[in-house]
């Protein structure tokens, strides 16, 4: 299907890129459907663009790429609603909240969007663990300055490029 969004004009969307969050998000509960796609962000980001508001778009990671460690536990009533049986079979996604200086990047670990690979329907999950910051920091292992941090930009990007090249 086609859809029209504000940030990235019309976009193709399949349908089994389509997620739907049985509550929305906080904040945004009138908005239930959401089409998850990379883009130029490239892996392991993710957009999550609002298929009932063409406005509202998330970038989202896999928690286990920034806290190999972050894990919590679901209740019952969410089990049932998400549709699953297996823990193997849900996606946990954590919102991204960028900032002009990259280092200020976070990420909101107390509210997970999990979803039920299989059929697709998920919901943002609310922890009341002082453990996780609704602000956590993106990235934890931090160069001290700009430089630095642009230096292992760079570095990656050359370690990147060579990955594609061996792979083409």
């Amino acid at each position: 299907m086609k859809v029209q969004t504000t940030r990235f004009g019309t976009i193709e969307v399949g349908e089994d890129q389509v997620v739907t969050l049985v509550e929305g998000l906080l904040g945004f509960s009138e908005c239930t459907r959401f089409a998850m796609f990379s883009d130029e962000l490239g892996e392991p980001f993710k957009w999550m663009q609002s298929l009932d508001n063409q406005a509202l778009a998330f970038v989202v990671v896999d928690p286990a790429v920034i806290l190999p460690s972050y894990k919590f536990s679901l209740q019952r009533d969410k089990i049932k609603a998400l549709e699953v049986d297996k823990a193997e079979d849900l996606q946990v996604y954590v919102i991204v909240t960028m900032a002009a200086n990259i280092l200020d990047i976070t990420v909101n670990l107390q509210g997970p969007v999990v979803v039920n690979k299989h059929n697709r329907i998920g919901m943002q999950i609310v922890l009341n663990d002082p453990a996780f910051s609704t602000r956590h920091p993106l990235f934890t292992d931090q160069p001290e300055d700009q430089k630095q941090l642009e230096e292992a930009i760079k570095q990656e990007n050359r370690v990147a490029s060579m990955r594609i090249a061996a792979a083409g």
